[in-house]
């Protein structure tokens, strides 16, 4: 059975809790031939500022993949600072594309958050290192 990484942010959007802070271990799905060969490290607090969920935290990953210009193996570390403010009123259910997609009711899932916050910071291609010559002939 797969664990779930949702949260219930209830407490929060009610104003019966002012700080919730949430540390997990979620698995990053392979993305266009880089994987994460272990679950991402997520640190986040969250509290409700004019009644958005306000997010702060880290998404700590390792990305592993083929570097571009030499065709070695790689893995790299991946580092994502979260500062995010979502509409919980907008979540998942009214606008699956929209800013608050990881939100369903009241319940905040956190691998899809993570997910989504790696990708964003991962470069257009993996590189072993930023002085890489390439393929050596």
């Amino acid at each position: 059975m797969a664990r779930s990484h949702k949260v219930d942010i209830s407490g929060l959007l009610t104003g019966g809790r002012q700080l919730m802070l949430v540390e997990d271990e979620v698995p990053i799905e392979e993305f266009e031939g880089i994987s994460f060969p272990t679950p991402a490290q997520v640190q986040l607090e969250m509290r409700c500022v004019d009644r958005l969920l306000h997010i702060v935290g880290t998404v700590d990953a390792r990305a592993h993949g083929i570097c571009d210009a030499c065709l070695e193996e790689v893995d790299v570390p991946v580092h994502a600072e979260l500062d995010e403010r979502l509409d919980p009123n907008t979540g998942r259910d009214n606008d699956p594309f929209g800013e608050s997609n990881v939100l369903t009711g009241s319940r905040l899932d956190v691998a899809d958050l993570a997910q989504q916050v790696v990708l964003s910071e991962m470069p257009m291609g993996l590189r072993c290192s930023e002085d890489c010559a390439g393929i050596q002939y």
